[in-house]
């Protein structure tokens, strides 16, 4: 937590000589007419909007990992952040202009068409046995959604305006974005505290949920949602980021252990965390110039992605 503060700190105050007197006269007595207090909101607005996204991310690759019973399962890796992408850009085409509120429907219907197709194909054709399949069927399914994606922006030459957004847009955030995002990621997690006692159950497997007569269809599907929700939104604002979901629910169960109710609030905040320790190192390792965020989150998530593949998909935590 201490560290998570500092980080804060360094991102609001990073590159302005200001005190946190000034960032505190700003949020009180906000003058819009004064350019230090619209640059400290604007530094507000971002990091409030790293650690959102970072939390949205990180829970929705802790749920599909529950779900598919799969230490690889991650909404970039299964395809599902390049569905919201391609909804997006197909929106960019009739309407360039469109509102952020349009952005973040059809994004959500994005990811919503994506992950119904996973997880029928999951369910029709992969083997549950064989850990690695889906990880592989989830690789393809965001290549060619991605390679869609890329023919579809040339054609219509729109690259430059889907670039901006596509490599994780933080620098353009605004209050506004929040007032989305926030009341999301509440309802999110709220969801997934009342149900943490299923999931404890749903993660031994449907064996023990027969026994115990839960309804495994209901709790898949509100889980789902939450996965949709949270991917959704987060590509809408931000643009897509990778390997958040795969990597922080790891370093959740590292630290407190793999029941998913003493796992539920420690992996928001490590997601947050590590978003705004990557979006500050973006800004500092090619400075004057800002290195893209989704660079450096690749950087610190690639290593433990290849260390996750060499032991495995059969880790386990104590």
């Amino acid at each position: 937590m201490i560290c998570t503060v500092a980080v804060i700190l360094l991102s609001l105050t990073f590159d302005l000589s200001i005190n946190y007197s000034d960032i505190w006269q700003a949020l009180t007595h906000f003058n819009p007419d004064s350019t230090e207090h619209v640059l400290i909101i604007s530094r507000v607005s971002r990091v409030i909007v790293a650690l959102l996204v970072g939390a949205s991310l990180s829970l929705s690759g802790q749920v599909m990992q529950l779900q598919y019973q799969n230490d690889l399962a991650d909404p970039s890796l299964m395809g599902i952040s390049d569905g919201s992408a391609l909804a997006i850009s197909i929106l960019m085409i009739f309407n360039p202009e469109a509102k952020m509120l349009e952005r973040i429907i059809i994004s959500l219907v994005g990811s919503l068409v994506i992950y119904l197709l996973l997880f029928i194909i999951n369910q029709k054709m992969i083997s549950q046995r064989d850990k690695l399949s889906l990880p592989l069927l989830g690789i393809i399914l965001s290549l060619l959604i991605s390679s869609v994606t890329t023919f579809i922006v040339t054609y219509f030459d729109i690259a430059q305006s889907v670039t901006a957004w596509y490599a994780s847009r933080l620098y353009r955030v605004s209050l506004s974005d929040v007032i989305y995002f926030l009341p999301v990621l509440i309802i999110g997690i709220i969801l997934l505290l009342i149900l943490r006692k299923e999931m404890n159950v749903f993660s031994f497997g449907p064996e023990m949920t027969t026994v115990i007569g839960m309804n495994r269809k209901l709790l898949n599907t509100l889980l789902s949602l939450v996965v949709v929700l949270l991917t959704g939104i987060s590509v809408a604002i931000v643009g897509r980021m990778a390997f958040i979901g795969l990597v922080v629910p790891h370093m959740s169960k590292l630290l407190v252990g793999k029941r998913y109710g003493d796992t539920l609030l420690i992996t928001p905040i490590l997601g947050g965390f590590l978003v705004l320790v990557s979006d500050y190192l973006s800004r500092i390792l090619n400075y004057p110039f800002e290195t893209p965020i989704s660079v450096v989150i690749a950087f610190l998530g690639v290593p433990i992605f290849l260390y996750l593949v060499r032991k495995g998909t059969n880790m386990r935590y104590d």
